[in-house]
């Protein structure tokens, strides 16, 4: 996050960014959030795909990791995505403004980030030792990993919305 394209040295005659812009950077990291829990909804989905399927380790194994790896790299390439969106927004600004925006957006961003970190714990979770439970018929880890997300990302959506 430190090393973000748009976390421009801070002066000390910076100003807020207007309303507008904060309103458009806002809707980046909206976004940003609701593409990690429509990333995580696929994931889930797919993994739960398995329960109509023949039960076998490997390929359980396989679809597992590679659901969680693609919603992980999905959310790395928004995270840049958003960030490049928010470098062009900034750098269109007239220069007085263009700290103040890029401090709001560093803050922002944090709040997704926080959501990026809870889903991708929320995958860590579900390993190797979680087949162990799919093949029992225990899915239950899916559900909680799904519910933390959405309640995460709800949160994520209101702090952005309410404070910014």
């Amino acid at each position: 996050m430190e090393t973000a394209p748009f976390a421009a040295a801070m002066r000390s005659d910076h100003y807020p960014p207007p309303d507008s812009v904060r309103n458009q950077l806002t809707s980046i990291n909206v976004a940003s959030v609701y593409h990690i829990q429509t990333a995580t909804g696929t994931c889930i989905e797919t993994i739960r795909g398995l329960k109509d399927t023949q039960p076998d380790r490997d390929i359980w194994n396989a679809t597992i990791s590679g659901a969680c790896e693609t919603a992980i790299r999905s959310f790395s390439d928004r995270f840049d995505n958003a960030a490049d969106e928010a470098v062009q927004l900034i750098e269109a600004l007239p220069p007085a403004q263009q700290s103040g925006a890029a401090n709001f957006m560093s803050q922002s961003m944090g709040i997704v980030n926080r959501v990026v970190n809870q889903a991708s714990s929320g995958f860590s979770s579900i390993d190797r030792r979680s087949i162990k439970d799919f093949l029992a018929g225990n899915w239950n880890r899916l559900t909680e990993v799904d519910n933390d997300v959405k309640a995460a990302c709800s949160y994520a959506i209101n702090a952005l919305n309410a404070v910014f």
